[in-house]
């Protein structure tokens, strides 16, 4: 995949981007007379000088009502027009400086680009209802930037087009504090391109946006190159007021196209979004996250997503809809070596892909999960690591089954010399009590060559199977033998006694002789045989290849189910209402365990003895052996995690020998809580679990070999805002990515909690990123 190129920013800049002179930055503004400027301020006069006998640059003309110097407030058919070319601009000088200048007077000259920058767009007209325009006519550099308070961010307003003619730089340090572009409740945006190159935390941050528009986005973080393995792309959420029903969802979002290449997380993210066009969407590379992830994201068009190498061996796609989405249309994915290349979840109902090309994913090459009214449209998948379509049901109750899925005219192949992908297409029935799966049709699928246990596997009796070229819901080879009645009987080639079956039948070979055969399908008490009957015997066996379909008469009657309602209705969830914004959850700065901690802090101590992950102090256990003991905060501390946070813990083991690490969340007493923890299982052997102690299960369990011995290593939690399900990550000292897993199917109801740990030798820096 060859990347666009970057702008040609010239070779005289200290950045190697633009470099002007200040007439010719004024003259961008449209100033025709520099000499006032060329001293640091233009002293323009926008005073009444219509009686002028000469007309001076700066002067005001009245046109019907409209002032020829803000003629782009004047709507015609409802197309703005501007002047000129800005009303602030930024630029670079030969030495280095950055200025900022509008037509009146200097706004800033100095060595920082954000400030320059920041500086151009607070010099915008208050309050104003039309938009007004900032040109960066030059590249610049951000960070490093150190904590304080906020991370390090160019905030744009309201009524704002801001024009990048450069590059933006990132140089950050440490941990990733920078996020180039931010707007926070704030409408009428415009940005018509923009390059960022280098470490952000995330390009963009847009929350609680309405009416945006972007033209070409372009973002580059440099490969294996992370800062605490975080850094996504653009994301853009309606989350400023809070989550759920709080929230006061982004509308009108507009994106004609975007580059992205080595992102650590998602390139491309929504969540609570109304309304929203995307163009084309190019992810080159991600260490953890989507090409394409809309969450809970309505009303949406994207005419084209390309994946290259996306979370590869991991659970994420090219192009995944999670968290309720519905009416999204995409005309086609592109996915080449990602994990997966198109992946809904979560009911993500009423979408639409109309065509796919995915090669080579580690996963599926299309998972479709718990959503109605899915459809694939056509294109090819091949050489997957799982199946190449699966359509299933999770055990939860808390999203609809998968309903209603369409998939059709895909030709699914594994050309491997060794095939891996077993089925071409699997639909599951799913383990619920109550409605799984329902109501898919495959139809016009090629899947010859596609699966080593078989082309097409069916579990729901609702399934329309039809017109499939290699496979429906039984397919072989089949010998009629001559003289024989009945001529051959292939036995249960369907299971459920209410289905109608179709058959397509050819000859291996022709015989010479007349023939003739009829087929019937005949139940036998559990399941449908077929049977073939001669009509004209020709004298000899002859060999017939046979696909059976299963066309369905669905005419709406019900089928029944349990819906579980008698079962265990478990235990009641405690509410919580922490502040769950990004910061410290705790570091033990206090230098002793404090009391908001209950259970068995006898066990643990707050020390300055090395290693401390952040501060001057880190908890760690008094107890020599391999489990420890329990402690946990449930109220008291400035914060806590919740569900729609991503929030991180560092822990460590004391010895090699005996000990573990750990760290729980989610917790509202001793014995209920999420886990995550490395576990010693043998000599240089550590596990890394993840653990639902409000059911008593682990979830996952891995190895990773040996490890080190006192010194942090990080998990980083990322909740799905329903509570269902979580990304937990490992990382290893130096931020590098161990183990990521994603879990589904979690309690609805479990959406906060306290923290903690059990039994860990070391923990510190407990935080919620974002």
């Amino acid at each position: 995949m060859a990347p666009p190129s970057l702008p040609d920013g010239g070779e005289d800049g200290p950045d190697g981007g633009l470099t002007l002179t200040r007439r010719t930055a004024l003259a961008l503004l449209g100033v025709g007379s520099v000499g006032a400027a060329m001293a640091g301020s233009a002293s323009a006069d926008h005073g009444d000088t219509r009686n002028s006998s000469t007309r001076k640059w700066n002067q005001h003309v009245d046109a019907q009502g409209h002032d020829l110097s803000n003629l782009h407030a004047l709507e015609v058919d409802h197309v703005q027009t501007a002047a000129r070319d800005a009303d602030a601009i930024v630029w670079q000088d030969e030495d280095g400086a950055y200025h900022a200048d509008d037509r009146d007077e200097t706004l800033y000259s100095g060595d920082e680009f954000t400030d320059a920058v920041q500086s151009a767009l607070d010099s915008l007209t208050d309050g104003r209802t039309t938009k007004e325009k900032v040109v960066v006519a030059c590249s610049g550099t951000m960070g490093p930037h150190e904590w304080d308070g906020d991370v390090l961010a160019i905030d744009i307003p309201s009524y704002t087009i801001l024009d990048f003619r450069g590059t933006i730089h990132v140089e950050d340090e440490d941990e990733a504090l920078i996020r180039p572009l931010r707007a926070l409740n704030a409408e009428e945006i415009e940005i018509p391109r923009v390059q960022i190159v280098g470490n952000p935390r995330s390009a963009f941050w847009f929350r609680n946006v309405w009416n945006v528009t972007f033209g070409h986005i372009d973002v580059r973080m440099p490969e294996e190159s992370y800062i605490d393995s975080i850094g996504g792309g653009v994301r853009i959420d309606g989350f400023a007021d809070g989550r759920g029903d709080d929230a006061v969802r982004c509308t009108d979002i507009q994106v004609d196209s975007a580059y992205f290449e080595n992102v650590a997380g998602h390139a491309f993210e929504t969540y609570s979004v109304d309304r929203i066009q995307i163009g084309q969407v190019i992810a080159n590379g991600t260490a953890s996250g989507c090409g394409v992830l809309l969450n809970d994201t309505q009303d949406a068009t994207v005419g084209e997503v390309v994946g290259k190498d996306i979370d590869v061996g991991g659970g994420y796609a090219a192009f995944r809809l999670a968290n309720g989405c519905s009416d999204v249309t995409c005309g086609q994915v592109v996915a080449r070596n990602c994990a997966r290349g198109v992946f809904t979840v979560s009911e993500s109902s009423n979408a639409t892909v109309n065509s796919v090309n995915i090669d080579g994913t580690t996963s599926h090459g299309i998972l479709i999960q718990d959503g109605e009214n899915v459809s694939i449209n056509g294109g090819v998948v091949k050489n997957t690591g799982d199946e190449g379509v699966r359509i299933d049901s999770r055990s939860s109750d808390q999203h609809r089954p998968a309903q209603g899925v369409s998939v059709s005219n895909l030709r699914i192949v594994d050309e491997r010399e060794e095939p891996e992908m077993p089925y071409g297409i699997n639909v599951t029935e799913g383990p619920r009590d109550g409605p799984d799966t329902s109501n898919v049709r495959l139809v016009n699928n090629d899947v010859r060559d596609s699966g080593v246990d078989g082309g097409i596997n069916v579990e729901p009796t609702s399934t329309i199977v039809r017109d499939n070229v290699g496979d429906g819901i039984a397919s072989g080879t089949v010998t009629l033998e001559s003289g024989d009645s009945p001529a051959a009987t292939v036995e249960d080639v369907a299971g459920d006694g209410g289905a109608s079956l179709e058959l397509r039948a050819t000859v291996v070979e022709t015989p010479d002789a007349a023939f003739s055969y009829e087929h019937r399908f005949e139940y036998n008490g559990s399941g449908w045989d077929l049977v073939l009957e001669w009509g004209t015997d020709p004298g000899e066996d002859l060999e017939v290849d046979y696909i059976v379909d299963q066309p369905q008469a669905l005419i709406g009657r019900e089928e029944s189910a349990d819906d579980g309602e008698d079962e265990d209705e478990g235990e009641e969830v405690p509410e919580f209402d922490h502040d769950s914004s990004p910061g410290i959850v705790d570091s033990f700065e206090a230098g002793e365990l404090d009391g908001s901690y209950e259970g068995a802090t006898g066990s643990y101590e707050v020390t300055d003895a090395e290693p401390v992950a952040h501060g001057e102090y880190s908890l760690k256990s008094t107890v020599d052996g391999p489990e420890g003991e329990r402690i946990m905060s449930f109220d008291g501390l400035d914060r806590y995690p919740a569900a729609g946070t991503t929030f991180s813990a560092k822990v460590g083991i004391q010895s090699t020998e005996t000990g573990n690490a750990g760290f729980a969340w989610g917790a509202w007493d001793l014995d209920n809580y999420y886990f995550a923890r490395l576990w010693r299982s043998g000599e240089d052997d550590f596990r890394f679990q993840i653990y639902n102690f409000h059911t008593g299960e682990e979830l996952v369990g891995d190895s990773q070999g040996a490890l080190e011995a006192n010194v942090f290593y990080e998990i980083v939690v990322d909740w799905a805002a329903d509570g269902t399900e979580m990304t937990v990550t490992l990382n290893d000292p130096d931020g590098e990515q161990l183990a990521q897993h994603t879990v589904t199917g979690l309690d609805p109801d479990v959406t906060g909690g306290g923290v903690g740990t059990r039994g860990s030798g070391l923990l510190d820096e407990i935080q919620i990123l974002e």
